[in-house]
């Protein structure tokens, strides 16, 4: 059964003259829609105005739509709901954009050092290709790293969707490297964030791509309480990187400036089972909102943390059904969606869920490690 994208139950057949196919938008459509979201949060100063902002941005996310949508699995399942995430993301990046960049203006230089110092004399055309650093403008690189979040991370075929998608930022918003450009901002951001992070001495903890890239998404998805799916087997580094980041985000009390200008995160913990009741999940969201009563929304956030939720999909009660309506206004049947209402949310499982569940937040499925990856965890 777990092979399967969906488990379907047999409609009632009174309800069979009900069902209507309402399709799906086509990309001239769905094209015009984006470009319109993107307008609005210029226009609510969301994002700048820059010139040409709407145009490109409406371009690449729309062949991100598309890009998506050729996908196998459970990639292929997208939505305007993905193309807002991309804007509240990079809109959240533009505000982080003081810091944050400086901070990973520093580390590029660190790296550009680092790959000098081991690099042999006469070979000239390494250098060259080394030192060729032009640093994005604020806006372009918010977007990268947003298009990172909300699309290059669910993908198993990241290359491609770099080659795709490094093409279309042009004229003010060109990538001096091209697709190179979109792995590099990307990849620095993560180590920006993991170098933030306390990790205990002598813990044998390994810096690899999976830690780093569960802790930056985590950051990201608690602090815009977008919901977040992770899904690898045993080992990837699920639980680790939910450790690190509840004792790294404390807000204020937090040990390194960047996370100091985070939100500080409390995350309740619920074990998913196959004897799991949508009461029990229903509970845990219930009680992270009353966390959130009375609080700063801005500088505090409750995080329900379902782990082995895969597992519940097996519970004859069905109490991931629940989870709809929850990632959504974090709220069920007619409750007022009030804003203290909504929190953060990650979902850890070994199996990936229904498409349904998933569309709602982010998924990253952890695949195998490569052999360059293996040997690098070793070290």
């Amino acid at each position: 059964m777990r092979q399967l994208v969906y488990r379907v139950q047999a409609l009632p057949q009174s309800i069979l003259p009900l069902v209507w196919d309402f399709g799906q938008l086509n990309f001239k459509v769905e094209s015009l829609y984006i470009k319109q979201m993107v307008y609005r949060y210029i226009e609510e100063h969301l994002l700048p105005d820059e010139p040409d902002l709407q145009e490109v941005a409406s371009d690449i996310l729309a062949t991100s739509q598309e890009f998506m949508r050729e996908q196998p699995e459970e990639c292929s399942f997208v939505s305007l709901r993905d193309v807002k995430r991309v804007l509240d993301v990079m809109s959240w990046f533009y505000g982080q954009r003081e810091l944050l960049f400086r901070l990973m203006d520093e580390r590029a230089e660190a790296d550009v050092k680092e790959k000098f110092a081991g690099a042999k004399q006469g070979k000239l055309e390494y250098k060259v290709n080394t030192i060729e650093q032009e640093t994005l403008n604020h806006v372009t690189r918010s977007l990268v790293l947003a298009l990172g979040v909300c699309y290059h991370a669910r993908l198993q075929n990241r290359v491609g969707y770099r080659e795709v998608i490094a093409g279309h930022f042009t004229g003010h918003f060109h990538l001096p490297n091209g697709d190179r450009t979109i792995y590099e901002e990307i990849n620095r951001c993560e180590d920006v964030f993991l170098d933030n992070v306390h990790l205990e001495p002598n813990t044998n903890i390994a810096r690899n791509q999976a830690l780093k890239e569960n802790i930056f998404m985590m950051i990201v998805c608690i602090e815009l309480r977008i919901p977040l799916f992770l899904v690898g087997k045993p080992g990837s580094s699920k639980s680790l990187a939910k450790t690190i980041v509840a004792d790294a985000m404390q807000g204020s009390r937090a040990r390194s400036e960047l996370f100091q200008n985070f939100k500080e995160a409390f995350m309740i913990s619920f074990q998913c089972s196959p004897l799991s009741t949508p009461e029990g999940i229903m509970g845990t969201f219930q009680q992270c909102s009353q966390l959130q009563k009375d609080k700063d929304l801005s500088k505090y956030v409750a995080t329900v943390v379902l782990d082995e939720v895969g597992l519940a999909e097996d519970s004859p009660s069905m109490p991931l059904k629940t989870l709809h309506p929850l990632l959504e206004d974090g709220c069920v049947g007619d409750e007022d969606a009030e804003p203290y209402k909504k929190v953060a949310f990650i979902g850890i499982s070994n199996w990936a869920l229904d498409p349904a569940k998933m569309n709602r937040g982010i998924l990253v499925q952890r695949g195998i490690p490569d052999q360059e990856e293996l040997i690098h965890t070793a070290r």
